[in-house]
C-alpha cells in the first residue's frame, strides 16, 4: 500500500496484491514507487487548482456583495429618507397650529409615491438579477407582435416619459416573436429609463429625443434605442454589462443593474445585445432576437377570419 497526494494530507492509498501472493521485485517497487509520486503530483495539482478556483469564488462572492451593500445602501436610504420626510410633515402638519394647504399635500403625496416607485424599481431589478443568475427563469413565451411590447413599456413609464419625446419607428413587416412578454418589457423598460437619465448633455441642458426603432434583420428582430447624451463614460465603455459598473460621473438613482439584467433576458431568449457610439455623440443600444418559426394558424381560422 502507497498513500497518494500529500505527505500531510494523503488523498487515497494505492493497494496492490499480485495474485500469486509473491513480494514485488527491486524494479517493480521502484516503478510503483515512481508511479505513485506522480498520481500524487496529479491529485495535489487538481486539489489545489479547486481551492484556487474556490478562493476566486469567494473574492468575487465578497466584491458582489460589497458592491450591492455600498450601491443598494444609498439608493435605498434616499427614497426611504423622502418618504419618511413627507409622511412625517403630513402626520404633523396640522398639529403644528396651521394646517397644510392642498397643494403642498399634494407634493408631499407625490414624493411618497415616487419614492414607493423607486423602491419597487430597485427591488424588482435585485430580484430579476437574482433571477437570472440562479438559472431560475422559465420563460413564458408567447406570440406576440413588438409593437405591443413597445406599447407596454411607454405606458409603464408614462409618468418619466412625460415632457420627453420618444421617436418610434416600427417597420410595417415585423413578424410576431415567440417571447416571455413580462421579460422583454422589463428589457425595454431599463433601456427606456437608461436613456432618460442620460439622454441630455448636461444637467439642465436640453432634453434630446429617444429613439426607438424594430426591424427585420434575416432571421433576427433588431430592436434600437438610442439618444443623443454624452455617450458612455470610459469605466463604462468596456463593460457596460457587468453588474454595479457605473461611471464615475454617473448622474440619477441606480445601482448599475438595469443594463446587466437586460443582458440577462436577452441571453435568455438566445439573442444579442451590444452597445455602440453613436454618429454625431450619444449611444446606440442594439438587441437581436431570433424570429423563429411563425405559428401556424388553428384549423378553420382562415374562414373566422375572413
Amino acid at each position: 500500500a502507497h498513500p497518494l497526494g500529500s505527505v500531510a494530507e494523503p488523498i487515497a492509498v494505492l493497494a496492490l496484491l499480485r495474485a500469486d501472493r509473491m513480494p514485488l521485485s527491486t524494479d517493480q517497487r521502484g516503478f510503483l514507487q515512481a508511479f505513485c509520486r506522480q498520481a500524487s503530483i496529479a491529485l495535489d495539482r487538481t486539489v489545489l487548482a479547486e481551492r484556487a478556483a474556490a478562493a476566486i469564488v469567494r473574492a468575487r462572492t465578497e466584491e458582489m456583495r460589497s458592491s450591492l451593500l455600498a450601491a443598494v445602501s444609498h439608493d435605498l436610504r434616499t427614497p426611504l429618507a423622502a418618504i419618511t420626510g413627507a409622511a412625517t410633515s403630513l402626520k404633523h402638519g396640522g398639529r403644528l397650529g396651521s394646517p397644510l394647504d392642498e397643494d403642498v399635500q399634494h407634493e408631499l403625496l407625490d414624493t411618497i409615491c415616487d419614492g414607493a416607485e423607486r423602491l419597487e424599481r430597485l427591488v424588482t431589478n435585485l430580484l430579476s438579477m437574482m433571477r437570472l443568475e440562479s438559472s431560475e427563469v422559465t420563460l413564458r413565451r408567447e406570440w406576440i407582435p413588438i409593437d405591443e411590447l413597445v406599447g407596454a413599456a411607454r405606458t409603464a413609464l408614462e409618468k418619466s416619459l412625460a415632457g420627453r419625446e420618444v421617436r418610434t419607428q416600427l417597420a410595417p413587416d415585423l413578424p410576431l416573436v415567440a417571447v416571455d412578454p413580462v421579460l422583454i418589457e422589463q428589457l425595454l423598460v431599463n433601456l427606456l429609463e437608461n436613456a432618460l437619465r442620460h439622454g441630455a448633455d448636461a444637467p439642465g441642458a436640453a432634453k434630446t429625443p429617444i429613439e426607438l426603432a424594430a426591424r427585420r434583420d434575416g432571421d433576427a428582430i433588431e430592436i434600437t434605442v438610442a439618444d443623443r447624451g454624452p455617450g458612455l463614460p470610459e469605466a463604462v465603455r468596456a463593460r457596460p454589462f457587468e453588474k454595479f459598473v457605473r461611471g464615475s460621473g454617473q448622474r440619477g438613482p441606480g445601482v448599475g443593474l438595469g443594463l446587466a439584467i437586460c443582458h440577462g433576458i436577452v441571453t435568455a431568449h438566445d439573442g444579442t445585445i451590444a452597445a455602440e457610439a453613436r454618429p454625431g455623440g450619444g449611444t446606440i443600444f442594439r438587441v437581436r432576437l431570433p424570429v423563429g418559426a411563425t405559428p401556424a394558424l388553428p384549423p378553420g381560422a382562415e374562414g373566422d377570419s375572413a
